[in-house]
């Protein structure tokens, strides 16, 4: 099979799961970024600094800033400090399992309705690809790099500024 017919496959079935979390955290009453936010936090044996959040998340530094705004307005996290540990309320601890328990179960019955060899599988060949993607990314030059940030130009039409 053709790479880039692999690669569409892949971002098609990329963006499918996309939207199902999109969907989940919309159900929740929550932004995409305050459900991982929450997740990561949820997830985490310790409490995490904001900075790790960013780094753990892979989240823009702002968009953590304020969905971090939102669960304290919320009541979902306490912090001593400003640079310090963030950790669930009881509240985030509570919305958290009323959440997540019920993605997690969801995810759980794919992993099983697939097979332990097949989800193994899965689950091995995903942490490879990550892996390789993110070898890659980091190894090559960023004069070539896809993700660099492209420079704006202004369509005179429409008046808007576009990435080209």
């Amino acid at each position: 099979m053709q790479t880039a017919r692999l690669n569409d496959r892949l971002s098609l079935s990329s963006n499918a799961m996309d939207r199902i979390y999109r969907q989940l955290a919309l159900q929740a009453g929550m932004s995409d970024s305050v459900f991982w936010t929450l997740c990561l936090l949820r997830n985490s044996p310790v409490p995490l600094t904001s900075a790790q959040l960013v780094q753990y998340g892979g989240l823009p530094k702002q968009t953590v800033s304020s969905a971090l705004a939102a669960m304290r307005r919320d009541g979902y996290v306490v912090q001593e400090h400003t640079r310090g540990p963030i950790s669930l309320s009881g509240h985030g601890r509570s919305v958290c399992s009323a959440i997540f328990s019920q993605v997690q179960d969801t995810e759980y019955r794919v992993l099983e309705a697939m097979g332990g060899e097949k989800a193994e599988s899965f689950v091995a060949l995903f942490e490879e690809y990550a892996a390789l993607f993110g070898q890659l990314e980091r190894d090559s030059d960023p004069a070539q790099s896809g993700f660099r940030r492209q420079p704006r130009h202004r369509d005179a039409e429409a008046g808007k500024e576009m990435r080209v």
